[in-house]
């Protein structure tokens, strides 16, 4: 088939107007969060997976819907024609649908390695119990249990030796929270206690039905980047989320942002001397990203911000409604 031909056929319309329905989407959130001025984490998680969700679903609801849009008559009266744009030709070949491709292939690319690969290792690793066979349960450290005690929500919980400062959480049947030695060793009780908590809060969200749903459909527009840049938004909210639900455990703020300081804070290395400057790398890069995604939640557990229920759904609805009325007129 040719590149023409892809691009006429259902699949590459779908793929075409999902990749255009996710970018008005996109554009239409962004311009909601800033006119509502929206600080809620979760309210901004909900607007962040719109453009995740909307386009897989709008060009078959459009086409059952209202069939009249492929007529040349309601062409006429859109805001955007893709297919004028896809059909441009130059120098026997068509620049924009090879732009595309290419962004299409990138992103599934992305998907693939980043995402695909590591969930499908995690979760073969996860069932081995071989890779946990160091692990001692938390009422044998004293420290671990005195921090635990009064969390009102606790699954397994236990103490992994290790010299490095780790904790993370598994999900499913077998949900539990690992701690490191060092790190039990490193926090104070109340510091450990609102670190857990965290925990605790992503093994709680993890079965909540619209995560899992989200992430479901993300993994459909595995093609889209759009949806790749707007569902890692919406994870970084996840963890400002989950920082307000272990705040609602422990009451206490102060604790989770000493925690979060010891953890992934570490003091900045001095810049180079201008002249022996060199080339960020991208990994130099990502450790600066996630060092300022850090730094935001800690500027919002300080603040104490209060959430506005009011615009809990009010936001997300406006923008849902706006952006398919937008991209209805849109083919």
């Amino acid at each position: 088939m040719s590149l023409s031909g892809f691009f006429q056929s259902y699949p590459g319309l779908y793929m075409t107007q999902a990749f255009i329905h996710s970018l008005v989407a996109s554009i239409v959130a962004e311009i909601a969060i800033k006119a509502w001025n929206v600080r809620d984490p979760a309210v901004r998680q909900k607007v962040f997976l719109i453009p995740v969700v909307v386009p897989v679903f709008l060009f078959p609801l459009f086409l059952l819907l209202g069939p009249e849009r492929g007529s040349t008559y309601f062409r006429l009266g859109t805001i955007f024609e893709s297919g004028r744009w896809l059909g441009l030709e130059t120098l026997g070949t068509h620049p924009v649908m090879g732009i595309l491709v290419v962004i299409f292939t990138i992103t599934s690319l992305v998907f693939l390695f980043q995402e695909l690969i590591p969930i499908l290792r995690h979760s073969s690793e996860s069932g081995n119990p071989e890779n946990t066979v160091r692990k001692v349960d938390f009422p044998g450290n004293p420290a671990a249990g005195a921090a635990m005690e009064t969390l009102p929500v606790l699954p397994a919980v236990f103490v992994v030796e290790d010299d490095d400062f780790l904790i993370y959480s598994t999900t499913g049947k077998n949900a539990a929270v690992y701690v490191s030695s060092s790190l039990v060793s490193t926090l104070t009780e109340e510091e450990l206690r609102s670190a857990v908590a965290h925990e605790i809060s992503h093994v709680v969200r993890n079965r909540h039905p619209m995560l899992v749903g989200a992430y479901l459909l993300r993994a459909l527009m595995f093609f889209n980047p759009i949806v790749l840049m707007e569902f890692r938004r919406a994870a970084q909210e996840e963890e400002k989320v989950c920082d307000e639900f272990a705040v609602s455990f422990t009451r206490n703020r102060r604790g989770l942002v000493q925690a979060l300081r010891k953890l992934y804070l570490p003091p900045e290395e001095p810049p180079q001397p201008r002249g022996r400057r060199t080339r960020k790398t991208a990994s130099e890069i990502e450790e600066r990203s996630h060092r300022l995604n850090i730094e935001s939640r800690i500027s919002r557990l300080e603040s104490g911000e209060d959430h506005d229920s009011g615009t809990r759904w009010l936001v997300p609805a406006a923008v849902t409604v706006a952006a398919v009325l937008i991209n209805y007129y849109i083919v």
